[in-house]
C-alpha cells in the first residue's frame, strides 16, 4: 500500500508522555518514515521525549537539504576499476535520475519525489553525512554535481 503525507498543512506536535513516533504518524495520517525524516533531532525513533517538538510533514512534502554526489573519489573515495565503484550500499548500480542516498531512517526501496526537480528517486544508497533531513542525489558528472550545490527542497517520502 502506498502512503504519503495527507495533512492539510505542516504542523508541529509536542510529544506527550507515552507517545511514540508510529502513533503520532498514524494520528496525522502520514507515513512514519516521513515523520522521522522531517525531524533531524530524532536520533532513535524508539526514544522520543515528552516536550520534544516534532514537525509533521504536510501534503506538499518535507523540507530536505539536498546535495549531489558522484561515484568518483571526490564523493566515495573509490576509483574506477575498484570492484565497488558505482555500487550503492544496497548493492544496486548507481543510475542518474534514479539513485538517491537517504538517511538510515528510510529503508532501501523508499521512493522520494522532489516536485521542484520533477523527479522520483529510489533510496538505494547511504553516506556518512546523510542524516535525517538530508538527501544526496546521484549525478554521473562531477561538474553537474558541483553545480547542483546545496539546495533546500520539498520532498514527498513514499514507502510501501
Amino acid at each position: 500500500m502506498l502512503f504519503a503525507g495527507t495533512a492539510a498543512a505542516e504542523k508541529h506536535y509536542e510529544v506527550q508522555s507515552g507517545d511514540n513516533v508510529y502513533r503520532i504518524a498514524q494520528n496525522y495520517q502520514v507515513d512514519v518514515n516521513a515523520v522521522i525524516a522531517a525531524n533531524p533531532t530524532i536520533l532513535d525513533p524508539a526514544h522520543i521525549q515528552p516536550g520534544q517538538i516534532l514537525n509533521i510533514p504536510d501534503e506538499t512534502g518535507t523540507p530536505f537539504t539536498v546535495t549531489a554526489y558522484t561515484a568518483g573519489p571526490e564523493s566515495t573515495g573509490k576509483e574506477p576499476g575498484d570492484p565497488a565503484y558505482g555500487i550503492t550500499a544496497s548493492g544496486e548500480v548507481v543510475k542518474e535520475e534514479h539513485t538517491i542516498a537517504c538517511p538510515q531512517s528510510l529503508p532501501f526501496g523508499t521512493k522520494i519525489h522532489i516536485p521542484e526537480l520533477d523527479e522520483t528517486y529510489v533510496c538505494e544508497d547511504r553516506g556518512s553525512a546523510i542524516t535525517n533531513g538530508h538527501l544526496d542525489i546521484y549525478k554521473e558528472d562531477l561538474d553537474d554535481a558541483l553545480e547542483f550545490g546545496v539546495q533546500e527542497l520539498q520532498a514527498k517520502v513514499w514507502t510501501y
